[in-house]
């Protein structure tokens, strides 16, 4: 019994650190990553490709007089580390469809992931919700730093944030939001994490 208990508490010291670990990361010019994601007015943010605007997603769920449109936002963003932008994080926004995508801006999104540079082999992501008029750090993880990772497991509490988003303005199955949700893409020494189902569409230098 007295083994039991030492394993767990050793598992947990463990676990601690790994949390404190990510809880440390520095970037760029902004140092509270572990709390809230820089200001929309900060001078860091980039748009990932021109034209500068988010992408409109629009379905059809469902037949005939029950179908109905769902339409949301996703932003793709850089957010740099340095002035030149050689070191960078990929940042996602999801915003409701109800916005005039000509009109959007960061405080407008609901939900955002960001995937840090990787260190030794892993990346960190962090997931954030707006709360406040604020995007509030609710969920850190790592995975490998390997070009068509998921970003996000099924058994990520921003995975079933995601789903609820998206339940509320209609029915969606499991293959369809998983080809929303975002792979990892590594090209030479630069990354990006962007849905599947958009990735034809990439440029072909990013």
């Amino acid at each position: 019994m007295k083994r039991l208990l030492l394993i767990i508490l050793v598992m947990c010291f463990v676990v601690s650190i790994g949390i404190v670990a990510l809880a440390e990361v520095k970037f760029g010019n902004w140092d509270r990553w572990d709390e809230e994601l820089p200001p929309a007015d900060n001078e860091r943010w980039y748009w990932a490709f021109p034209p500068s605007l988010p992408r409109v997603w629009t379905f059809t769920t469902g037949f005939g007089k029950e179908g109905k449109d769902l339409g949301f936002l996703s932003s793709e963003m850089f957010f740099y580390g340095t002035k030149s932008g050689k070191t960078r994080a990929s940042v996602v926004f999801y915003s409701s469809g109800n916005i005039n995508e000509k009109d959007w801006d960061i405080p407008n999104a609901d939900l955002a992931l960001v995937a840090f540079p990787p260190k030794k082999g892993k990346m960190a992501v962090r997931a954030y919700k707006m709360e406040n008029k604020i995007f509030k750090l609710f969920e850190e993880w790592e995975i490998p730093f390997k070009d068509g990772e998921a970003v996000v497991a099924k058994n990520r509490k921003f995975y079933q944030e995601f789903k609820m988003w998206i339940s509320s303005r209609a029915d969606v199955d499991e293959k369809w939001l998983q080809g929303v949700l975002p792979l990892l893409f590594v090209q030479d020494k630069t990354f990006i994490i962007y849905d599947v189902w958009g990735f034809k569409y990439l440029p072909p230098k990013w």
